[in-house]
């Protein structure tokens, strides 16, 4: 099946659907109200080639369309890994809309998942917590990994190929004392005095979009100062709960562990949280909230670890 259209982009969206029993479906939505669906039973290849997009779903459902036509992308359980992390997810749908639009087009909104909420804590500077992680789905889910100043997430599943070492990580030339970005101190790499986060590179702000975005350090010593905490289970999941001083609000914080190197460490033991802030005193270091059954820290890390990350929203 082949077909061919070239009709002006007038936006992008994206729907992510719950997950479907029947045949998994990538649908795009075309200018002038088309649809052109693929079913997907197991996996499928994008390959730009000049202005078209091939998609190959396998078993002759071949479907080539002009990158400027489609409007918006439904996403309905595709198993196609774009990314090769070994899982399907809003990630491999923004590829396959990157490969749409082409270097330089428009950009995929990201958009936080349906069951988000922002929780009032009472906090005084009125910023409110997310009550789940970036993404996960429910409280309890354990969400992404990420390095600490990159945008794109990784399970728990260690197989996906990615090595959370200096290496493989995104802001270095290959060392802890190469950086290129987010450094005040040249014995670490390029200096640019930059010490939090830009929004570019904030992994709230670039998966949920709008104006959510990495709590800094400042903002957890705030959740810290404010809440009472309790290692406890939610559905089945070890973690922990903080619970306002001031209103009685909480949020659960599931003990997900950390990824480095290519192993996933104390899963279901502690939380690694990353803040969006530098340690000011080792570059090569972010700060982060640590918990586990015996209390809770402000901590720094080596910025290639693979850590959560849970959003929040400013006043």
């Amino acid at each position: 099946m082949r077909m061919t259209f070239r009709k002006t982009i007038v936006a992008l969206c994206l729907m992510a659907a719950p997950m479907a029993a029947t045949a998994q479906s990538l649908i795009f939505h075309l200018a002038g109200g088309e649809k052109t669906t693929i079913q997907l039973p197991a996996t499928f290849t994008v390959t730009p080639t000049g202005d078209k997009l091939v998609i190959d779903a396998g078993g002759g459902n071949v479907v080539e369309l002009a990158k400027d036509e489609v409007m918006c992308v439904t996403y309905r359980d595709a198993k196609g890994d774009m990314n090769g992390d070994q899982r399907v997810d809003v990630a491999d749908v923004s590829t396959i809309v990157g490969l749409i639009i082409g270097a330089g087009g428009s950009s995929l909104p990201a958009t936080a998942p349906k069951n988000a909420e922002a929780v009032d804590l009472g906090l005084p500077s009125g910023t409110k917590w997310a009550n789940m992680n970036v993404g996960a789905e429910k409280p309890e889910d354990y969400g992404l990994f990420f390095a600490w100043g990159e945008t794109t997430g990784y399970t728990s599943d260690t197989s996906d190929g990615r090595s959370f070492d200096w290496a493989n990580y995104k802001w270095c030339n290959g060392s802890k004392k190469s950086l290129t970005k987010y450094c005040n101190d040249a014995s670490y790499g390029t200096v640019d005095n930059q010490l939090t986060l830009l929004p570019e590179d904030d992994a709230a702000r670039a998966n949920w979009g709008g104006e959510w975005s990495m709590p800094t350090y400042d903002d957890m010593c705030e959740l810290l100062d404010n809440t009472t905490s309790e290692w406890t289970t939610q559905n089945g999941v070890n973690g922990r709960r903080f619970t306002s001083t001031r209103n009685g609000n909480s949020i659960f914080l599931p003990a997900a562990g950390f990824r480095l190197a290519a192993s996933l460490g104390n899963q279901s033991m502690v939380g690694y949280y990353w803040s969006a802030s530098v340690d000011p005193s080792g570059s090569n270091n972010a700060r982060y909230l640590y918990f586990d059954r015996g209390g809770k820290f402000t901590l720094s890390n080596y910025r290639n670890y693979g850590c959560s990350v849970r959003p929040v929203l400013r006043k």
